[in-house]
């Protein structure tokens, strides 16, 4: 038998309809109120970041021996790079050269050679902004490995020379940046030293190290990195 509704049903039905028709009248003029004037924002309103930082973005931790190498730029390395990382043991190839390396000589410069030595061999220390320590993988001179510095050579281009690691000194730290070129598959780099100097390498010359603006444009200004395997541990590691 179907489910027929008793008249009382009916009247209590029609009676409960009437009364949501004119709570839906009434509520029509304060949802039209709530509607933006235009111009005004519709967004809410952003809490500013607290100073250092910017708000949900966490500061990336520092690694490597120095606090770790800071990717700031548009030419910054990859810190996530083990290389960058000082994790690596590399040799420094000018882009264009087939055979030359950069190595130790020894009269302790960094120099071009065209053969394999135990003083081809570095790996990039991080230290902050894009800048490194460039120390030799292997302990040389009283034991311990040299890091790579400036020597001025008053109105010739500054070349760079074998020293006594110090993270202190300027003349020590280098600023590295990716180029937009590779070199065999690899990515490729500028070298700068304090100064505005910049490593350059060609056959007349060698290795130096000349001003921006001073010649310091042109072939030999880049430079790739050739993963050799682990790096060795370092004094203190």
């Amino acid at each position: 038998m179907p489910n027929l509704s008793s008249p009382a049903t009916v009247v209590r039905r029609a009676a409960v309809a009437a009364t949501l028709a004119v709570g839906v009248a009434a509520s029509m003029p304060a949802c039209a109120s709530t509607a933006p004037t235009t111009g005004e924002p519709t967004a809410s309103p952003v809490t500013p970041a607290p100073d250092g930082g910017t708000a949900g973005t966490p500061s990336p931790a520092g690694s490597g021996p120095a606090g770790g190498a800071q990717t700031t730029g548009p030419g910054a390395p990859d810190d996530a790079d083990p290389i960058m990382r000082g994790e690596r043991q590399i040799v420094l190839r000018p882009v264009g050269s087939f055979e030359s390396i950069l190595a130790v000589d020894a009269k302790g410069r960094l120099n071009l050679t065209d053969g394999d030595t135990d003083k081809s061999l570095f790996v990039l220390l991080p230290a902050s902004d894009n800048r490194y320590q460039i120390r030799t993988a292997k302990a040389h001179s009283g034991g311990e490995p040299d890091c790579m510095g400036l020597r001025d050579n008053g109105s010739a281009p500054a070349t760079v020379v074998a020293a006594a690691c110090d993270a202190g000194r300027a003349g020590q730290l280098f600023t590295i940046e990716k180029t937009r070129e590779k070199s065999q598959g690899r990515p490729t780099y500028t070298i700068s030293g304090e100064g505005e100097v910049r490593l350059r390498a060609t056959d007349r010359q060698g290795l130096v190290a000349q001003r921006v603006g001073e010649g310091a444009a042109g072939e030999g200004l880049s430079f790739d990195f050739v993963d050799n395997g682990a790096a060795p541990a370092g004094p203190g590691d």
